[in-house]
């Protein structure tokens, strides 16, 4: 599945911070966004996941358009998880169950084994039971790379994912993004400050000031 953006604007009254932004995300590819503070990159990310309205542009997911009329589709949205710089975990839940709570709503039978594979996998394992609370905030945005990938999601959109690891940890979790799209055929956008694993990147992209370099 992919997912392309054309001619993307957005403001802030009258500042234009967005300014004609192309980006297209293919299938099997991971993406990296690159940029200084302020340069557009978590409002690009979010106008792709269809958290924020652009001003102007279309988005595509599969050739299926994000917003119709100003709305966000929400059969086109449903293709698309999250990784949010405050990872986004839900509080009363614990660490795997907000892995198995997309499952558990839908009434589709939750798949434990592939949690727990993945929790392994972000050295999370000895910390299902516990709440985000009780985690540090690097722990949190490992659950969060965690969760988005339980879900299969064929679009992943991550900001800043690494931002708070360490230099191992951070490069595990982008050779799990990498694997997610190249082993599941996704589309992922990666938006980080980071240049420590651009080298697992399909393509890297550079923004400044809201115009790709």
């Amino acid at each position: 599945m992919t997912a392309v953006l054309h001619d993307i604007r957005h403001g802030y009254g009258d500042v234009e911070v967005l300014h004609g932004i192309d980006l297209d995300l293919p299938a099997g590819h991971l993406v990296a966004l690159l940029g200084p503070s302020g340069s557009g990159k978590t409002t690009l990310l979010a106008i792709a996941g269809g958290l924020l309205t652009p001003t102007a542009g279309t988005v595509h997911i599969n050739e299926s358009p994000l917003y119709v009329r100003g709305k966000v589709d929400r059969k086109a949205a449903g293709n698309t998880a999250y990784v949010l710089q405050a990872s986004a975990l839900i509080g009363f839940l614990t660490v795997m169950d907000n892995l198995l709570v997309r499952d558990i709503t839908t009434g589709k039978k939750p798949d434990r084994k592939r949690a727990e594979e993945l929790l392994d996998a972000v050295d999370l394992a000895a910390k299902a039971g516990r709440y985000p609370s009780q985690l540090s905030g690097g722990e949190r945005q490992r659950a969060a790379v965690a969760a988005a990938l339980y879900t299969q999601a064929p679009v992943i959109l991550a900001d800043e994912p690494t931002a708070a690891l360490d230099r191992e940890r951070g490069r595990a979790v982008m050779e799990l993004l990498a694997a997610h799209a190249h082993d599941r055929d996704a589309a992922v956008l990666v938006v980080t400050h980071d240049e420590r694993a651009l080298d697992l990147a399909d393509r890297v992209v550079r923004i400044e000031d809201g115009r790709l370099g």
